[in-house]
């Protein structure tokens, strides 16, 4: 294998096509995982995320909490589609992944506190 063959296996990028997929899919599952009867509520998953660290905030934090959410998920969206190589995208894709399963936590303890 010569060096810019080794250079290219480790810099494929992974197709736009398949990140889209991955991204929906992702997002779906997390928002199904939380309260499947309460899609009017929806907006406000994001958060589920401050939720995990202060629930009261969360609560009561007010619309910059929630932009502040919204913001989070746009820095890292912009981040993932425009990522090149292959490691960098599976980076960014377990990154959101452990904040959505942080997400859907938080939800589910603001739905259902004990």
């Amino acid at each position: 294998m010569t060096e810019s063959d080794a250079r290219e296996a480790r810099q494929s990028p992974i197709r736009l096509r398949y990140k889209i997929i991955a991204y929906i899919a992702t997002w779906t599952a997390a928002l199904l995982l939380t309260a499947p009867g309460m899609w009017s509520l929806a907006f406000l998953f994001p958060l589920g995320l401050v939720a995990v660290i202060d629930r009261h905030l969360a609560n009561d934090g007010g619309w910059g909490v929630l932009i502040g959410c919204y913001v989070l998920y746009i820095v890292h969206a912009f981040f993932f589609f425009r990522s090149k190589t292959t490691l960098r995208t599976s980076i960014l894709y377990g990154v959101l992944v452990i904040l959505l399963i942080g997400n859907v936590a938080g939800c589910r303890e603001m739905i259902h506190p004990h």
